[in-house]
């Protein structure tokens, strides 16, 4: 599954590349402080990912405990980064700005389980 991800990324991600609609991050370094995986990206993820899809049973990969998450954070990277995530059709809405500078910033922070 981990090999047709990034097909299903093409698939699913609802803006393109420029798309003002999805501001790009700037995720090239670690910004302090670093975001807690507990605290933040498990709210999150969630909120946007674990209510539908990803729930345990229920999509292609569960995203319910910090291993889940991550074996996928490339994949998340990519989804997060082009406003792929959630997709359209999941009715949760779009992450919002604040919410996908926290994931990009907590991988760009080696994505740790704190």
């Amino acid at each position: 599954m981990k090999r047709l991800a990034p097909l299903l990324l093409v698939a699913c991600t609802s803006a393109a590349p420029g798309d003002p609609s999805c501001p790009s991050i700037d995720a090239s370094a670690c910004q302090t402080p670093v975001p807690s995986y507990s605290a933040e990206i498990v709210p999150i993820l969630d909120m946007r990912c674990n209510r539908t899809c990803h729930a345990p049973g229920v999509g292609p990969w569960p995203l319910t405990t910090y291993d889940d998450v991550h074996d996928w954070t490339t994949i998340i990277g990519a989804y997060v980064e082009s406003c792929g995530m959630p997709p359209p059709d999941a009715g949760l809405g779009d992450m919002t700005q604040g919410e996908r500078v926290t994931v990009m910033n907590w991988l760009a922070c080696g994505a740790p389980n704190n």
